[in-house]
């Protein structure tokens, strides 16, 4: 696995973690953000190359600030 997959592994299990503790659905938060819930279960199990630009409305809509995205220490 390249470093680049393995941060993207990492920053979607975050975003399920974070998703799950808000006790948001993949549909709800995919509302939340106006994107397909498909896209939302892509980015949380590693598969999709999201861009910063989704990562700053994935933060927003959860209320977090987006480096608490990239704290991979929660495991």
């Amino acid at each position: 696995m390249g470093v680049n997959q393995n941060i993207q592994k990492k920053f979607g299990a975050k975003l399920a973690y974070i998703r799950k503790s808000k006790k948001l659905s993949q549909i709800k938060l995919a509302e939340l953000v106006d994107m397909n819930f498909n896209y939302i279960g892509q980015i949380e199990r590693g598969e999709a190359n999201v861009t910063i630009k989704t990562m700053i409305i994935l933060a927003n809509a959860l209320n977090v600030e987006l480096k608490t995205l990239f704290d991979f220490t929660f495991e």
